[in-house]
């Protein structure tokens, strides 16, 4: 590592934060339908629901009919939430599901625009009565209200067959009546009122049970796992029944219950070794990473004393399991090694679960491997699971995966960073990113073909692309080198022979092993969001933004990331937010620095709670931030025309101001924000899209060093559970990374350190040795 002229970054940003008056809100609503043209849209759609009610078997519903109601993008903001109209008819709301409409404004139509399809279910009364608002007769108070709030809707339905059967690239018909085993997601509880998503009861499942009996099929009750009030469960049917089986109304979705991801078998091309002899075990101090992989030769002398292998099934090693297992663990352990190197201790210890191959069961194998983790992370006191496996099947839009919904879960309740390996399926006709990849709070791992820092890098071909689901829609997190059919990854085995291969599942490893020599440099502030914060901070962006390569390539360096060059200056903060609190932090710009262009980066990481029965809400926590590049900079309104507004320095301006006051113009309660790609006058999707409750946001931006006069980027927290906003939310902890560069060539490092006295420097840690007495 070569020390650079500044310093170590600085920390305790947190302590240059203030609290932040909130400003009014903006004007009224726009609707694009009057209330008789939603009621002659709405009105024949509902009767189709109400006889639909009315001739549905009693043995394929609840109580209550489960149906669909999407909304126009006008109104995707959770402020929306129709709570009158869900009040009124007594229905039960049972979460969303990703949807598209017209986004009509005054100046025109979009079409096709993202929203959400809100899931519902009512009695055969409330879809009556609500039948009754639409036809045209007098309406009560009440029920005015009511259907101000039904000109939120474009359509009022029951589910699609095509929404509940989750079979991508083939016709469920086509399966034959071969016996295939299924996943089925059930909703919660239809009949239980309000929105506690509670899962269904046992009457309701037996009903469930039955019918798939009835058409021949099983459905493995002892596999049945609640999440967030979802009931998953695997189902034994005949494929080409599978439709038939959608039309159980509780039902939410089923799909072909995935493999794990095979192992992969690279031929060996070559055989090599590190150098002898192997190198001292790893510090009992140094952090430690948990593998959930395939196995290793834990006698080799490259990983005993450094790698605990623990048996979770008793299945012998299958064909390249044991080669995967130690690549992965070697990796972890050592970094990116090269044939004919002399390897130093390894920094990182590491816990290896040997779980694949898992029991030869009845295609449910994947029930039981997520039930091994769970088990095994939560009586671990670990920070990092690297997974460099996961089920043989990609991201859905429409419905979290259990195994996504699961860790996410685990990740946020234990401040754990699962690092996931997003899938070698690049190159084929589904290119998305593979479970759990598409978790929230954790971080997933592309390929690229080239080791940091070797230059001209780009994605390797079969690694899996983006997007992400809603809450991280930048996939993958960060690539790493995962090897190609031209410069292949170098695999140790435990004896010190190397093996040439490809695929993420050696890109993940890298990102673990340098998170860890990161936690080890971090001492006391490391945490989950941290450790994810300076992955996506530093993370080499690449040159063509049409390259699917999330934040970029991580680098390999940290430690030496950790220093700053004289003409930057990079701050960590960490902090916790109250819920409804907006958070001033200033940023690290010293009045010294005042010509030239200012780079400003940063970066703000946490972890959410998640509701897997709202595909498009799934984070229930959001941070949003607003850059104010000058603290004097206020706009001012003219009174008799709020669109005419104009800025002014009050503290170079003071008679300016006075005569602006006189005239009875009104000044803003904050300074002026700096317009971003996606700003608060945005569309909910378009602001979503931009970032909006995503558990990663990253910016950057250039200004003219005369334009920033103690800067400030405001964070304010809001939360929601079920489309709806909600109070009294426990606060958040986050971490912010903010770097200040002067593109003139400044001391930026030296200006800050004598500038603000409550930033300190990041302590190198200490050796420490430890001593046996024998």
């Amino acid at each position: 590592m070569s020390r650079k002229s500044g310093g170590r970054i600085l920390v305790g940003g947190e302590r240059m934060s203030e609290v932040v008056d909130r400003a009014s809100g903006g004007g009224s609503k726009y609707y694009p339908f009057t209330l008789d043209e939603t009621k002659e849209l709405l009105a024949p759609q509902v009767r189709t629901l109400r006889d639909s009610a009315i001739t549905l078997d009693s043995a394929l519903r609840a109580d209550r009919l489960v149906f669909e109601a999407t909304l126009l993008p006008n109104f995707l903001a959770n402020s929306y939430f129709p709570d009158r109209l869900v009040k009124l008819l007594g229905l039960t709301a049972l979460g969303s599901r990703p949807a598209t409409a017209d986004l009509i404004l005054r100046g025109g139509t979009t079409p096709n625009v993202a929203t959400k399809s809100l899931i519902v279910a009512g009695n055969d009364s409330s879809i009556e009565r609500l039948a009754d608002i639409l036809g045209g007769g007098h309406l009560n108070r009440a029920e005015k209200a009511a259907a101000e709030e039904l000109r939120q809707f474009s359509e009022i339905r029951l589910p699609r067959r095509d929404e509940v059967v989750r079979i991508p690239g083939a016709d469920a018909r086509e399966l034959g009546n071969a016996r295939t085993t299924f996943e089925a997601v059930l909703h919660p509880d239809p009949d239980n009122p309000g929105s506690g998503r509670q899962p269904i009861t046992e009457l309701l499942f037996r009903k469930f049970q039955e019918y798939i009996e009835s058409l021949g099929g099983e459905v493995a009750d002892a596999r049945r796992d609640v999440v967030g009030g979802l009931t998953f469960v695997p189902v034994f049917l005949a494929g080409e029944l599978v439709e038939q089986a959608a039309a159980f109304n509780p039902l939410r979705s089923i799909r072909r219950m995935p493999r794990i991801r095979p192992i992969p078998s690279s031929p060996l091309r070559s055989i090599h070794r590190v150098a002898r002899p192997a190198p001292p075990v790893a510090d009992p101090s140094s952090t430690e990473v948990l593998i959930f992989d395939a196995g290793i030769d834990s006698e080799g002398e490259y990983f005993a004393g450094s790698v605990q292998q623990v048996e979770l099934t008793a299945e012998k090693p299958g064909y390249g399991c044991i080669e995967h297992g130690s690549a992965v663990t070697g990796a972890v352990l050592y970094g990116n090694v090269q044939p004919g190197q002399q390897l130093a201790k390894p920094p990182v210890r590491a816990t290896h679960y040997r779980c694949i191959p898992g029991p030869a069961e009845d295609g449910t194998e994947l029930y039981w491997l997520l039930d091994q983790i769970q088990k095994e992370v939560a009586e671990k006191d670990a920070m990092i699971v690297n997974l460099s496996l996961g089920p043989e099947v990609t991201v859905d839009d429409g419905e979290p995966h259990r195994w996504t919904a699961v860790l996410d879960s685990l990740a946020y309740e234990r401040d754990i960073l699962f690092v996931v390996a997003v899938g070698n399926n690049g190159e084929s006709e589904e290119s998305r990113i593979m479970v759990p990849a598409d978790m929230v709070n954790g971080l997933s791992v592309g390929a690229c073909d080239r080791p940091y820092p070797d230059t001209m890098w780009s994605r390797a071909a079969y690694s899996a692309v983006g997007p992400g689901r809603p809450g991280a829609m930048v996939q993958p997190t960060v690539m790493a080198f995962g090897g190609d059919d031209d410069l292949p990854f170098s695999r140790l085995m435990g004896d010190g022979r190397i093996t040439h291969g490809f695929g993420t599942s050696y890109a993940a490893p890298l990102v673990s092993h340098e998170l860890a020599v990161l936690s080890n440099e971090l001492g006391d502030r490391a945490s989950a969001s941290a450790l994810k914060a300076f992955a996506v901070h530093f993370a080499e962006s690449h040159a063509d933004a049409n390259v699917c390569a999330g934040h970029g390539r991580l680098i390999g360096d940290h430690a030496s990331a950790l220093w700053c060059d004289s003409t930057e200056v990079t701050v960590m903060y960490q902090a916790a937010i109250e819920r409804d609190q907006i958070l001033g932090f200033q940023l690290p710009v010293p009045e010294g620095l005042d010509r030239g262009r200012v780079k400003v980066r940063w970066t703000l990481s946490y972890a959410s709670p998640t509701d897997p029965t709202e595909a498009v809400e799934y984070t229930e926590s959001g941070l949003e931030f607003t850059l104010r590049p000058h603290a004097a900079v206020y706009s001012f309104r003219d009174p008799e025309d709020s669109t005419n507004t104009v800025k002014v320095n009050i503290r170079d301006e003071p008679e300016r101001v006075a005569e602006l006051e006189e005239l009875g113009w009104v000044r803003s309660k904050n300074p002026v924000s700096r317009s971003q790609k996606v700003g608060p006058k945005a569309s909910e999707a378009s602001r979503r899209r931009g970032g909006k409750w995503e558990t990663v946001m990253h910016g950057q931006d250039r200004l003219q060093a005369k334009s920033l006069w103690v800067p400030r980027l405001d964070v304010e927290y809001l939360t929601r559970s079920g489309g709806v906003l909600t109070r009294g939310a426990a606060p958040v902890d986050f971490t912010l990374l903010v770097t200040v560069t002067s593109l003139s060539g400044m001391p930026v490092y030296q200006l800050a350190q004598s500038e603000f006295s409550v930033l300190t420097s990041l302590p190198v840690p200490v050796a420490t040795e430890v001593r046996y007495q024998v």
